[in-house]
C-alpha cells in the first residue's frame, strides 16, 4: 500500500470510537493573530526541545575535542554510523505523530490510544534488533566510514556504548510523536531539559574523572548519554498517567483503551510500515549520504573531518529549530486534516515557513560575523577552527531555503504524504550533494567549503519540488483521515 493512501479513502469510525469518543471537535479555520497564536503554542516548545538537544550536540563535540583530534574524529565517525541506525527509529516518531495527530483532529481517543501503544511496542522490538545488529558490525561499519587505526578503535568503542542507549531513546521518541500529535509539546521539552541537562554532566564527568567519578574518556562521554535517555523515557512514560494529560493517549485511569493495545498488531504494524516506511529510506538514505560525505572528507585529513563536525554542531542552531517548527507543523497539518480543516492546513504551512525562514536569516548573520569565534569554542586548534569558519560561511547563502524545504516536507507528512519528501531527499542528495562537494571538496580543493557547497544547491531543487507538490493540492481532493484501528478488548 502506498504511503499517500492514508489519505486516499475516508475511514468509518470503530464501534470503540463511537462510544468512547465525544462529538468530533472541528478545528475551526482561522487566520491572522488567532492561527500564529497557535502555531507558536505548539511550535515554541518543540524549538526549545530541539535548541536543547543542539546545546547537547556541541556540549558532546567540545567535550570529545579536549580529549584530542583522534578522540573528535572517531567519536564523529561513530556518530554518522549512529545516525544511520536512529534514522530507522525516527520512523516510529513520525508514524506515532501523524496517527495521533489526525485521531486527535477527528475526536477519535481509541485511535489515539491505539497509535502511542503500538508506536512504543513495535519501536521497542525494532530498537532491540538494531542493537544487536549494530553492536555486531560495529566495526565493519567504523571502517565504511573510512576509520581506520586509532580513529576506528575510537569509532567502535563510542559506537558500541552508544548502541546500548536505543531502546529508551526509542520510547522517548514514540511517546514524544503521541505528545505532539495530541497538542502536548510541552512535557516533551521538559523532559529534554532534564535528559540533556543530566547528559552534559554525565558526559563531563565520566570522560574526564570529576565529581568524583570514574575517568573513562571517549567511552565515558557514550555513556552519559545513554544514563540521559533513559532518564528522559521514565520521565515520559509517567507523565502518561497524568490527569492532564489527553485522553487518547492517557494511561491508566481515564485511559479510552483499559491495559489492552500493547501487542504488536499486524494491522497497526502495517499502517505504521505504509505511513512510515517512506520517511524510513528517505532518513536512511541521507544518513548514508553523509556517511559517503565523511568518508570523502576524511580523505582530506582529519582536520577537515573534525571541522566538518564542528560546522555542521554548530550549524544545528540553525536548521534543527527549523526541524522543529517542522514537527509542529506535521502535527497541526494532521490534526487539521482529521479535521477536515484543508484552508487551515494550507495557513499553518505558510506562517511555520516564514518563522522558519526568518530564523534562518537572523543565523546566517551570526554564521557570516561569528564563524571563527564559535568553531574557536570547540577546539584550541587553529587550523581546524579556520577549516569549520570557511564551513560555516559557505552555509549562509542556502539557509533560508532550508528552513522552508523543511517545513513543506513536514506539512506533506502531515497529510499523509511521506514518499514524495523521501523521492526529493533521495534525488538532491545523491545526485547533488555528493557529486558537488566531491568536486569542490577535493578536485577543486576547497575543502569543506566545497562539501557545504553542495547542501546549498540541493537545498534550492529539494525546495522548488516540495512547494509544487504542496501548491499542487492533489491532497485536498482526497477524503483525508486516520486508519481504523482495531477493536481492544476491554476498552473501557
Amino acid at each position: 500500500m502506498a504511503a499517500s493512501s492514508l489519505t486516499d479513502r475516508a475511514i468509518a469510525p470503530t464501534v470503540e470510537d463511537a462510544i468512547d469518543a465525544p462529538a468530533p471537535q472541528v478545528t475551526p479555520s482561522v487566520s491572522g493573530n488567532a492561527l500564529r497564536r497557535d502555531v507558536i503554542r505548539l511550535a515554541w516548545p518543540v524549538v526549545v526541545e530541539q535548541l536543547l538537544q543542539t546545546t547537547v550536540a556541541i556540549a558532546d563535540v567540545a567535550i570529545t575535542g579536549r580529549l584530542g583530534t583522534i578522540a573528535l574524529a572517531g567519536s564523529g565517525v561513530a556518530m554518522q554510523v549512529f545516525f544511520v541506525v536512529l534514522s530507522g527509529l525516527m520512523a516510529v516518531g513520525i508514524g506515532t505523530t501523524v496517527l495521533v495527530a489526525q485521531a486527535t483532529g477527528a475526536g477519535s481517543p481509541v485511535r489515539a490510544a491505539s497509535a502511542v501503544r503500538q508506536g512504543v511496542s513495535i519501536g521497542t522490538i525494532l530498537a532491540i534488533a538494531l542493537t544487536v545488529i549494530g553492536i555486531a558490525l560495529a566495526g565493519p561499519a567504523a571502517a565504511l566510514g573510512g576509520a581506520t587505526g586509532e580513529i576506528a578503535d575510537t569509532a567502535v568503542s563510542f559506537l558500541v556504548v552508544s548502541m546500548l542507549g536505543l531502546v529508551p531513546l526509542t520510547i522517548q521518541i514514540a511517546i514524544g510523536g503521541a505528545m505532539r500529535g495530541a497538542g502536548d509539546s510541552r512535557t516533551p521539552m521538559v523532559a529534554g531539559m532534564y535528559s540533556n541537562a543530566i547528559n552534559i554532566v554525565a558526559a563531563w564527568g565520566l570522560a574526564f574523572g570529576t565529581w568524583g567519578l570514574p575517568e573513562m574518556g571517549i567511552v565515558g562521554a557514550a555513556w552519559g548519554g545513554n544514563i540521559a535517555r533513559i532518564v528522559g523515557a521514565v520521565y515520559l512514560a509517567a507523565m502518561l498517567f497524568r490527569s492532564s494529560t489527553p485522553r487518547g493517549i492517557r494511561l491508566g485511569a481515564g485511559s479510552p483503551s483499559g491495559h489492552a493495545g500493547w501487542m504488536p498488531d499486524i494491522v497497526v504494524g502495517r499502517q505504521f510500515l505504509t505511513l512510515s516506511l517512506p520517511a524510513v529510506i528517505e532518513q536512511l538514505s541521507f544518513s548514508l549520504m553523509f556517511l559517503v560525505l565523511g568518508r570523502i572528507l576524511l580523505s582530506l585529513g582529519p582536520t577537515v573531518l573534525g571541522a566538518q563536525r564542528i560546522a555542521f554542531s554548530g550549524g544545528s542552531l540553525a536548521w534543527l529549530p527549523s526541524i522543529g517548527i517542522m514537527i509542529a507543523t506535521t502535527s497541526l497539518v494532521g490534526q487539521a486534516i482529521g479535521a477536515r480543516d484543508h484552508d487551515r492546513a494550507v495557513a499553518v504551512t505558510r506562517f511555520a515557513q516564514q518563522l522558519a525562514a526568518g530564523w534562518m536569516v537572523v543565523m546566517s548573520v551570526v554564521f557570516a560575523t561569528l564563524g571563527g569565534p564559535v568553531a574557536a569554542l570547540f577546539t584550541t586548534d587553529e587550523a581546524t577552527v579556520a577549516e569549520a569558519a570557511r564551513g560555516f560561511l559557505a552555509f549562509v547563502p542556502g539557509m533560508p531555503i532550508i528552513g522552508m524545504g523543511f517545513v513543506l516536507g513536514g506539512a506533506l507528512r502531515g497529510v499523509g504524504d511521506t514518499r514524495f519528501p523521501m523521492f526529493t531527499s533521495i534525488a538532491t542528495g545523491w545526485l547533488i550533494i555528493l557529486p558537488v562537494a566531491w568536486v569542490c571538496a577535493t578536485v577543486l580543493e576547497w575543502g569543506l567549503a566545497g562539501a557545504v557547497a553542495g547542501f546549498g544547491l540541493s537545498s534550492v531543487a529539494n525546495f522548488a519540488a516540495l512547494r509544487w507538490r504542496f501548491s499542487k493540492g492533489d491532497w485536498r481532493n482526497r477524503a483525508a483521515g486516520a486508519p481504523a484501528m482495531p477493536a481492544f478488548a476491554g476498552a473501557e
